[in-house]
């Protein structure tokens, strides 16, 4: 964040102007998964669109019979970029999996996405 911005943010907290807004229904905008080389990890991306009020947000990892190999819940996130590592259970490496991200708040589901993956390094 440049000078400027970081002026104008201050400006704007002191102000009691929240820069945080919903620009529409809160929603995933992208998703990325990458396996680590040791293939026993994936560093998973969820890009969210801008939100004021912060979601409950789920992401978990499903084997290709649907079983779940991990999962976590982040409650009341605070940021649109969400950046996480997952530890898979048992894996096999070469499998198709799926990651699946969930966005609620108040118990009402607003948006989920699932994204295949094959559990392969790739540089």
């Amino acid at each position: 964040m440049s000078s400027r911005q970081m002026d104008t943010a201050s400006a704007s907290m002191a102000a009691g102007i929240s820069l945080k807004f919903d620009a529409g229904p809160l929603r995933i905008e992208r998703m990325e998964v990458r396996p680590y080389p040791d293939l026993r990890r994936i560093w998973v991306r969820v890009q969210l669109s801008n939100f004021a009020t912060p979601p409950n947000v789920r992401l978990a990892c499903l084997d290709a019979d649907g079983a779940e190999v991990a999962d976590m819940l982040l409650v009341e996130w605070q940021e649109a970029y969400i950046s996480m590592t997952m530890h898979l259970r048992e894996p096999e490496p070469g499998a198709e999996y799926v990651v699946r991200a969930e966005v609620a708040r108040d118990e009402t589901l607003l948006d989920s996405r699932d994204l295949p993956f094959v559990l392969e390094f790739q540089d």
